[in-house]
């Protein structure tokens, strides 16, 4: 049983935490954005400073491209891991891990080199 439970809990970590700091900036945004929701009603100006001072931020041009490069690093990373296994079937394994954060990688830089093309015109 412990034999199990170890491997689980160490990799069901890595989710939480990133859970956690997820649902920390969704309740701290939301937070944000409802103070600017009530001064905007009040008729109070929301002026850029104040947005800055909330922490709100734009979203950085190349966001899709990092995160693209990111995940294709990723995908990398892995693909040479299972080539040090002398195992074709944890090769073919790791290979088929890999697909997914590449695949995904791939979407995110066509997403990027579409937009920047849009933004051009």
């Amino acid at each position: 049983m412990e034999d199990t439970l170890v491997p689980i809990a160490l990799f069901a970590i890595i989710p939480a935490i990133v859970w956690a700091v997820s649902a920390y900036r969704f309740k701290a945004h939301k937070a944000s954005m409802g103070l600017l929701e009530v001064m905007a009603g009040k008729g109070e100006p929301v002026t850029p400073e104040l947005v800055r001072t909330l922490g709100v931020r734009r979203r950085p041009k190349h966001a899709d491209l990092r995160t693209g490069l990111v995940l294709i690093a990723i995908a990398l990373a892995t693909l040479v891991m299972g080539g040090a296994i002398p195992e074709p079937e944890a090769q073919a394994a790791f290979a088929g891990i890999a697909a997914f954060p590449g695949f995904i990688g791939l979407v995110f830089i066509g997403l990027w080199i579409a937009v920047s093309r849009k933004d051009a015109d």
